[in-house]
């Protein structure tokens, strides 16, 4: 650590410690800002916004040198922590001007080692002062675990093969759709392969789950059957109790209004088997206008009991342990008894994916 902020760590701790935050004792200047970075990450809405601010303040006064350790620090920041960090980050960026080369900007926003947010900080950073290195970065950034980098990157292959023919644009699509993890991207590369000759299945390029077999209707007046356990939960309903669905929608809804029956105040459940292929957790990602409750192997992943207050894809996300080959997904799906049009819809859509979004679980198609 350079004598200049060495002496600033020293001033600040010594300031913090006056102010009731942590207590200097003995501990050497480089633990004691190893110690304020970490109060500034683990940082939470409301009291002590005062020391906050002054260890920010500090780390906006920093050397060139010292900023790396704060990138670190981002991967396990709290919300409110990132914030504080960015604030002092992006000043001393600022402070510093070209005493903080854009080679080194470089360096981090392509350093693996830093936390994807500390990347996509440099790269912006980057992108302000040299235009020119941060766009020739992006050729390189295709398979990013950062996806605002990713999805950069794909934007960057798809406006560079625009200039080059048919042939090229073609090639870059095919390329961008295997690189894109954001819905609408990938919706938009699908589109424009579908009009130029290439028929794109949206669903099954994002993985959603779509063979299904789903069960009759089960009571749910008065939202009783949320928390209550049917036969389908312990294994109990006779094969004949089932309807096996496949859904032809670009998005994978398994519809239950048609499925099951047009009515208010109940339930259903749908089961699917999906292939995976390995061992290992992977997340569960569910989107519905109805309370739903997700198990995978008989394991309890998730339960959101909210009618009717919105609808996304991958709304929900949970994180569940899976085994190689067959697993076992079942979803219990509840409908309220709102009577207004627009609470009419029985539905959801689940697809299983890594934490970035690639598709993981397959089906075999039907006889297969």
């Amino acid at each position: 650590m350079s004598v200049c902020c060495v002496r600033h760590w020293i001033c600040l701790t010594a300031i913090v410690a006056a102010a009731g935050g942590f207590v200097v004792g003995t501990s050497s200047p480089a633990a004691e800002a190893t110690e304020s970075l970490s109060r500034l990450a683990a940082a939470k809405a409301g009291g002590g916004q005062a020391d906050l601010a002054t260890l920010a303040d500090h780390l906006a006064a920093a050397a060139a040198t010292e900023l790396r350790p704060a990138l670190q620090a981002l991967e396990a920041a709290t919300p409110t922590g990132s914030n504080w960090l960015r604030s002092g980050l992006d000043r001393a960026v600022e402070r510093l001007g070209t005493d903080l080369s854009s080679d080194e900007l470089a360096a981090w926003a392509t350093d693996q080692t830093l936390p994807p947010r500390a990347r996509s900080l440099a790269f912006g950073w980057l992108k302000s002062r040299d235009p020119a290195s941060a766009d020739r970065l992006l050729a390189g950034m295709l398979d990013e675990t950062a996806l605002d980098l990713r999805r950069a990157a794909v934007a960057e292959l798809l406006a560079d093969a625009a200039e080059g023919g048919e042939a090229a644009e073609q090639a870059a699509h095919r390329q961008a759709l295997v690189a894109a993890r954001d819905v609408d991207q990938v919706e938009a590369i699908a589109g424009w392969l579908s009009e130029h000759g290439e028929p794109t299945d949206v669903a099954e390029v994002l993985g959603f789950v779509r063979r299904w077999r789903v069960s009759g209707e089960y009571d749910n007046v008065g939202g009783k059957g949320f928390a209550r356990a049917y036969p389908p939960e312990e294994g109990g309903a006779a094969a004949g109790d089932w309807k096996e669905i496949v859904s032809s929608d670009r998005h994978g809804e398994v519809d239950l209004n048609a499925a099951v029956a047009t009515k208010k105040g109940v339930l259903a459940y749908a089961e699917a088997v999906v292939e995976m292929p390995a061992a290992g957790p992977a997340e569960v990602r569910i989107g519905s206008p109805c309370a739903v409750v997700v198990w995978v192997n008989g394991r309890r992943v998730m339960g959101h009991e909210i009618y009717h207050a919105s609808e996304a894809i991958d709304q929900y996300i949970g994180a569940a342990e899976f085994h190689e080959g067959a697993n076992t997904v079942l979803v219990k799906c509840c409908q309220n008894e709102q009577t207004e049009s627009w609470a009419g819809e029985w539905k959801f859509q689940l697809r299983i994916t890594d934490p970035l979004g690639q598709p993981l679980a397959r089906q075999p198609e039907e006889g297969k």
